[in-house]
Formats: C-alpha cells, structure tokens, sequence
C-alpha cells in the first residue's frame, strides 16, 4: 500500500510539471506570430507618438511654405534657362557680330623662292612669271583686304596674282588699281569674278565689267550664256576645283555642288580650260583631259585666309610682267606649274579680337543650347541660298540627359540648402535657448 500511494504520488507531479510545461508553450506560441509579416515593428501608441506631428498645423505651415519655396526656386530656374537658350540661340542668328581673330594687322615679314627648291612639271620650261590663278578678298569672303592679299603673294614668291571674288569683280579692280599705284610692278594684278552658283565654280578672268549672276540653280542654257558672255568681254573661262566640287557635302549624301557639268560637256559649251591644282588637292584625270584636249591648265591657291600655305604656282614666260602679257600666254597655252604638297612653311596668323571675347560668355550659350538640334542647310551658293535641302534634327537625347543633370543639381541644391538652413537653426537655438 505504501509503495503504490508513492507511485501514485510520483505520477501526478510529473503530470502536473508536464501540464505545466504545456501551458508555458501555449502562451509562448499565442505571443509569436506565426508569420514574420504580421510582427508589429511598433506599438500603435509609438506609432501614433513617432507621427503625430505630421498631422499638426505647425508640420502643414511648414511644407506648405517649402513647397511654395520650391516651386518659386524651379519657376526662376526655368525663367533664367529660357532666357538664356532664347539670348544664346538669338545671336547665333545675328549678322555682323564680332569674329574671334582680328585680321587688321597682318605681317608677312618673309620671302619665299619657289624656284629654289621646285622644279616645273615641264622640267625644261623656263619661266619669269609666277601666277596664282585664284584668289579672295574681303569684297567677297575672304579675310584680307587687297593691300594684304598682295602682301601675302609676293611674301610667297608670286609676281602674279588673279583676284577673283565670288560673283564680283570690285575686289579684282581695287586690287588692280592698288598694284599699279603703289607697288611699281613689283605684283601685276588681273581682275576676275568667281562665278558661283550650286552648279560649278568657274573664273572669269580678264574682265573689267560683271556679267549676269544667277539664278542659283542655272540651266545649261544659263550656264553656256554665261561663257559667251565672257568671252564677248574678251575674258578667259576657267572651271575651278572640280574635285572640291564633287565632294559629297557633309550630312548629305550628294556633291557639294549638285548636278555639276561633265569636263567634257563644259568643252563642249566653250570653257578655255580647267583648275587642275586646287590649293594641295592635284587634279591629275582632269590635268589629262586638258592635255589630250589642248585646254589652259591653271593652278589657284584660293585663298582665304593669311594662315595658310602657298601651293602652286603657275609659270609662264612674257616679255614684260602685265597683264596683256599674260593674258596672252594663258591664251596660248603656254603654261607650265610647281607643285608643292606641303606648301610653304611661313604663316601670319590673326591677333585675338577683344570685342569678340567680351561677347563670347553671351554667345558661348548659343553654341552650347545649339547643341540641342542641328540645322544643316548645305553649301552656300553665294546667291544667298543653299545648295542643300534644309534638315532640322533635335537632338531629344541630349536633352533629356541635360533635364536629368539639372533635376539632379535641383536635389542636391535642395540637400544642401536643408542642411545649411538645419546647422544656421542649430546654432540659433544654442545662442539663444529661448528660441
């Protein structure tokens, strides 16, 4: 009896430990959720505290006063940018600003001797003239004045110099008048225009008077009455640059100049010869085609500008340095050239325009908004058009990265502004703690 009473007794304390056991785990169980998305980061009462103020007059005068800031800060930004594109963009349109170089004082302080150092395509051809048979000014685009071009020339070795402006012969006649005033046969000057359209460039060399310029896209018709009219006023035709010409126009995919004579249909309407060396570019199938045809071979330097090198040189032999004289062994094709690819090594280069750099923050943004679109026309006429159809292209990625770059300055312009306005605040309340 006694021994099954203290088994009894031992069965009921190990039953009521276990019960025991078995209500800890319960009440543990009904404490942890049974999922993790169901765990209460915090209390709603500290919800409540941490949040409250959101819902406070003082938070809603607060953001309401930033966002009104903020929206005045972005209307300015954007007001100061459309002004700035509209200035920028509008000058890049203005005629007759300030260019960059300054072309007023030129000196060509050297001599070149071709002949020192070339020997002519015809070795044996002697020679006393040295011609440059294409020339510009600034009574068309170039960028010296007739004193400057002649300068240039004899500082180049030439005696000779063809002055042939586009779609003008006042540069040719200045220059003419200036050579035989002044510089006592030291250059002999022939007048010419440089007959351009979007067809072909050819001089008309030799005249005193100007023919009928345009339209900008002749006919052949057009074309031949040009050439015949020349030569009424006893000048010579000579087509220029026909490689220059044929080149495909950049952002096109046609010639710069389109629709350009064959050489053998401009034989055919008459033309006297042809530029077989343009600057450093050397014609050689055209050179040819003048051979086999017993057409003028000219050379030309077609300057524009006093940086850049001499070439070529056409030779003649005359017995006296004018221009009858030379006119007549051009006529009688007897012409010979030096040739050098590289071209002399002198330069007179421009000095800084000071006008020009007092503008250029200003007219910088014009070339920095124009960034934004391309506005492509083609090769200019000379007649006031162009050769090319107009394409405008915008450039929609370019400035959908700059709206990134600047809403990304906006941000951090905002982080820095808060944080400046926090520190001045802190230090406020610690001067004065009643604030």
């Amino acid at each position: 009896m006694s021994a099954t009473s203290n088994d009894s007794s031992s069965m009921l304390k190990r039953f009521n430990r276990k019960q025991d056991f078995s209500n800890e785990e319960l009440a543990y169980r009904e404490e942890v959720p049974t999922s993790t998305s169901s765990v209460p980061l915090l209390s709603s009462s500290r919800m409540s505290r941490h949040f409250s103020f959101l819902r406070t007059p003082e938070f809603r005068e607060r953001a309401l006063a930033y966002s009104l800031g903020l929206l005045a800060r972005l209307l300015v930004l954007v007001a100061i940018i459309g002004v700035m594109a509209g200035l920028g963009i509008g000058l890049l349109y203005t005629e007759g600003l300030p260019e960059d170089a300054d072309y007023s004082d030129l000196q060509f302080n050297w001599t070149v001797n071709p002949s020192s150092y070339l020997k002519p395509y015809n070795s044996s051809f002697t020679y006393n003239i040295l011609l440059d048979g294409h020339s510009h000014s600034t009574y068309s685009d170039g960028k010296m004045t007739v004193r400057q071009l002649l300068d240039w020339h004899i500082a180049n070795g030439y005696n000779a110099v063809i002055v042939s402006d586009h779609n003008t012969i006042e540069g040719g006649l200045a220059a003419e008048k200036l050579a035989l005033a002044e510089y006592n046969n030291t250059i002999t000057v022939i007048p010419a225009i440089e007959y351009s359209c979007c067809r072909l460039h050819m001089n008309l060399i030799g005249i005193n008077g100007t023919v009928k310029i345009g339209p900008p896209v002749p006919t052949d018709q057009d074309l031949q009455a040009v050439i015949n009219q020349t030569h009424a006023m006893g000048g010579i035709v000579i087509v220029n640059h026909i490689p220059w010409s044929n080149t495909t126009e950049d952002g096109y995919q046609v010639p710069r100049l389109p629709n350009h004579p064959s050489i053998e249909d401009l034989k055919a309407w008459g033309v006297d010869g042809f530029e077989i060396i343009n600057q450093d570019t050397f014609d050689y199938p055209t050179m040819q085609f003048c051979q086999e045809n017993n057409l003028i071979q000219m050379t030309g330097s077609d300057v524009h500008y006093p940086n850049v090198p001499a070439n070529a040189w056409t030779l003649l032999q005359t017995t006296n340095n004018t221009k009858a004289a030379i006119l007549n062994e051009i006529r009688a094709r007897r012409t010979s050239f030096l040739f050098d690819p590289t071209g002399t090594n002198q330069r007179a280069y421009p000095n800084d325009n000071s006008n020009f750099w007092k503008l250029a923050p200003v007219t910088g943004l014009g070339d920095y908004f124009g960034g934004f679109y391309s506005d492509s026309k083609g090769m200019y006429s000379f007649q006031g058009t162009f050769c090319q159809p107009e394409e405008l292209q915008v450039h929609s990625s370019m400035i959908g990265w700059f709206i990134f770059w600047l809403l990304l300055s906006v941000l951090v312009f905002e982080l820095v502004r808060a944080a400046v306005l926090s520190l001045y605040s802190y230090f406020l309340r610690r001067k004065s703690p009643s604030l």
